[in-house]
């Protein structure tokens, strides 16, 4: 059998605490045990106020959403968009070699060049498409799909900056 003390509370405070008690279905002893066991636990102080204001939490939740976007605006602004756009050009430089084509078929007036010329510029423009397309499958090799926590998934070129550069310069050559 345990021991049994007595505190000295008031009378209000006393039927208060056994109100509380019943209601949790609690005796005395192991409700004030778990009362002070969650004070201690939560680090927290019955004589200090724990409600925050309804405008300080607000202005904490704003803050948080605000850094949020920043952070999603980045994101977009330095991985996304760059990436996409990258992709982008990669697919019209495959579709420019078919355009000239077009242009140049558009252009050429019957009886003006001969049969060997022709022959001769659809054979320099199908070696170049080809180039191309190798020149495309080795890019596509080196994209990455990245997963991202904040938004969609984005693409990743792995691939040095002046090796890319070089690209660039290359299809701007051949068109």
């Amino acid at each position: 059998m345990t021991a049994k003390s007595r505190l000295q509370v008031k009378a209000h405070t006393a039927n208060r605490f056994r109100e509380f008690s019943k209601k949790n279905n609690s005796n005395q002893s192991q409700t004030l045990d778990l009362i002070l066991d969650f004070f201690e636990k939560n680090n927290l102080s019955p004589f200090e106020s724990l409600v925050p204001s309804k405008v300080s939490l607000e202005q904490l939740i704003k803050k948080r959403i605000d850094a949020v976007i920043a952070i999603l605006k980045n994101i977009e602004k330095t991985q996304t968009k760059p990436g996409f756009l990258m992709l982008e050009l990669l697919l019209e430089g495959r579709n420019l070699p078919a355009a000239s084509i077009k242009e140049k078929k558009q252009k050429a007036v019957p009886g003006e060049q001969s049969r060997e010329q022709l022959e001769l510029e659809i054979a320099r423009l199908q070696e170049t498409l080809k180039a191309t397309q190798k020149d495309l499958e080795y890019l596509l090799q080196q994209v990455e799909i990245k997963g991202n926590a904040f938004g969609a998934d984005y693409l990743k070129l792995d691939i040095p900056r002046t090796e890319f550069e070089q690209f660039k310069i290359a299809i701007k050559r051949k068109t």
